[in-house]
């Protein structure tokens, strides 16, 4: 019997949120997405987040959001040359997250948390080269679970959003431990 051959590690990525503990709200955001810019490290996210920039952000209840801007590039197309759906799952996915540093503290929802479910319903396609806002909300937090909200809408040459084109609805489990132990 062969042993399989042992997979090469990968060096850890120093892009993230491990790179931003220190920053609170949106300054976390921020801080986020500039670790990505120039990044060469294999991470699943270095060749969508530099291509995300904040647009604006609320973090007034009851519902913290962001808005930020995409533009479509063909490294996240399809066969089709529009944004294959996956990626634009991960976008969501990714951003809808991001919210949560509106609202976190130690102990409560300070780290990434994981996914429980992210349902992502694809509307339109949307072509290489489009510039979408994907905007992002909070609809609750309470300890343990979340519901957060994400779409992406077309923009046009003038900054104005047209028409929808991916909703998606994100369930997060908190993975936090307890303000005492930290």
């Amino acid at each position: 019997m062969s042993e399989s051959p042992k997979e090469k590690e990968l060096p850890r990525s120093s892009c993230g949120l491990e790179t931003t503990k220190s920053r609170e709200g949106i300054e976390r955001v921020k801080a986020f997405l500039e670790s990505y810019k120039d990044s060469k490290n294999p991470d699943w996210m270095t060749n969508i987040i530099p291509y995300l920039s904040l647009v604006s952000y609320s973090s007034s209840p009851p519902h913290p959001s962001i808005t930020f801007k995409f533009t479509v590039q063909p490294i996240h197309c399809n066969n089709l040359n529009t944004l294959h759906g996956g990626c634009a799952s991960t976008i969501l996915d990714s951003c809808t997250t991001l919210v949560l540093h509106l609202i976190s503290k130690p102990g409560f929802w300070q780290y990434a948390s994981v996914s429980r479910t992210v349902n992502v319903t694809y509307i339109r396609p949307i072509p290489v080269g489009t510039t979408t806002h994907v905007k992002c909300s909070i609809l609750h937090a309470g300890r343990n679970l979340c519901s957060l909200r994400g779409e992406m809408r077309s923009v046009t040459e003038d900054g104005q959003e047209g028409l929808l084109l991916v909703v998606c609805e994100h369930g997060k489990a908190n993975i936090n431990p307890p303000a005492e132990k930290l």
